[in-house]
């Protein structure tokens, strides 16, 4: 443990040198356009695969710490945007690993890795080039251990906190994670998807929730009282009813799974989310949003789930400096979220060397189960911008009264990101 602490130290102090040694270097201008861009290439979330697609794009139009690794992949790069022109298939290929450990174990395994590989595709098959172009959209990957016995997603066990410490790390193999048609309406002014969606693309989404190049803890990044299913069909549309006023919803199965491609196996479940929103213009939902929300999912007979509902209440601020504020309320029945109650609050920052990003924040939650105390969830990471196509992230989380565990972990990870 004070191996990895020392390794985990280093490391940050290797990004703040590296970063600082750099000043000479201006800021790019595209971190606030590359999110303005997603806003309106997807009507989910940044993580959604038009909106991941989009950002990692134009993020390969800006200097980098290692412009000859760049170079290295212009070839490919050039390949894929003759086939995007030549036949509207938008496709890119992203690998994360994550490492992550603890100081504190109830079962005596305190560490977990798990790596992801993903083609991402966006196939834009109607009115290319039009103001309502229609595209195929989907995610084709595979989450699988590496060298451990346990993943970043299932370390939460060993360490008996109630939540995830590594949302979307874990060792599910082969998967379609998402096959849906996304349809631009009214002049860009809104969009309808249906197909195998994933409802947490849609539900409470503000712009710096992204698993992959941000927070990695789910209470982070979403609020702790909702109860997000994974993967399934359904239909999800948004619209700006005037320029800054907009609603979005999703209706999708309450049965999800990420591995298993069913029509609806547990029957008539549905999970239901809806919210109206503000944001100063169409572009700038990532940067500057408030909304509430409100969701309800139906009881799921064959796995002895109860119905659950409840609201949320949630903004962020974007400043001229790219420093983004960010917060979240939230209240449930308790039926069968993690939290009755919940409130998070935070902020991530540009510090102006290359794409370098930086993020604190922290959640407060009242456990459904009874018995438990009240729980605290803190995290922070450096993101170290390597190149265009490469980014290592130092991240650290403190976990207070985790629930089932009387000590209070602390838990260390390193996360590496490849795009192409």
């Amino acid at each position: 443990m004070d191996e990895l602490l020392l390794m985990w130290r280093r490391i940050a102090s290797t990004a703040l040198v590296a970063s600082f040694a750099s000043t000479s270097v201006a800021q790019d201008s595209g971190a606030r356009g590359r999110l303005e861009a997603a806003a309106t290439a997807s009507i989910g979330g940044p993580a959604s695969a038009e909106a991941q697609q989009e950002q990692d794009r134009l993020r390969r139009q800006q200097t980098s710490r290692w412009p000859g690794f760049d170079r290295s992949i212009d070839p490919a790069e050039s390949w894929k945007e003759r086939l995007g022109k030549n036949t509207g298939l938008a496709l890119s290929f992203d690998y994360q690993a994550l490492y992550q450990s603890a100081n504190s174990s109830v079962s005596g395994v305190d560490d977990g890795a798990a790596g992801q590989a993903r083609i991402l595709g966006t196939w834009t098959l109607a009115d290319r080039g039009g103001t309502n172009p229609g595209s195929f959209v989907f995610i084709l990957e595979n989450r699988h251990r590496l060298g451990l016995d346990q993943t970043p997603a299932g370390l939460a066990g060993d360490i008996g906190y109630v939540g995830l410490t590594g949302l979307t790390f874990g060792d599910t193999g082969n998967s379609l994670s998402v096959a849906y048609w996304s349809q631009s309406i009214m002049g860009g002014r809104g969009g309808i998807v249906a197909g195998r969606i994933d409802p947490g693309d849609y539900t409470d989404v503000l712009g710096y929730v992204n698993p992959r190049t941000g927070f990695q803890n789910f209470a982070i990044n979403y609020n702790p009282v909702l109860t997000i299913p994974d993967p399934g069909f359904g239909i999800g549309g948004g619209v700006y009813l005037t320029d800054q006023i907009y609603v979005l919803g999703v209706v999708s199965d309450a049965n999800g799974s990420l591995t298993d491609v069913d029509w609806f196996p547990g029957g008539a479940e549905f999970y239901k989310y809806a919210q109206i929103g503000w944001t100063p213009a169409r572009n700038q939902r990532y940067l500057t949003n408030v909304h509430l929300g409100a969701y309800h999912i139906d009881a799921r007979a064959d796995k002895g789930l109860p119905s659950s509902s409840g609201v949320v209440l949630s903004g962020n601020y974007t400043f001229e400096n790219d420093l983004m504020v960010f917060g979240r309320l939230g209240w449930s029945d308790g039926n069968d979220p993690i939290a009755k109650r919940g409130a998070s609050g935070g902020l991530i920052w540009r510090p102006g060397f290359y794409d370098d990003l930086i993020g604190i924040a922290a959640t407060w939650a009242e456990p459904v189960t009874a018995g438990l105390d009240n729980q605290t969830t803190f995290e922070a990471f450096y993101r170290l911008d390597i190149s265009d196509n490469l980014a290592l992230t130092a991240d650290v989380q403190y976990i207070k009264n985790p629930g089932l565990n009387s000590d209070d972990p602390l838990v260390f990870g390193l996360r590496l990101r490849f795009n192409l």
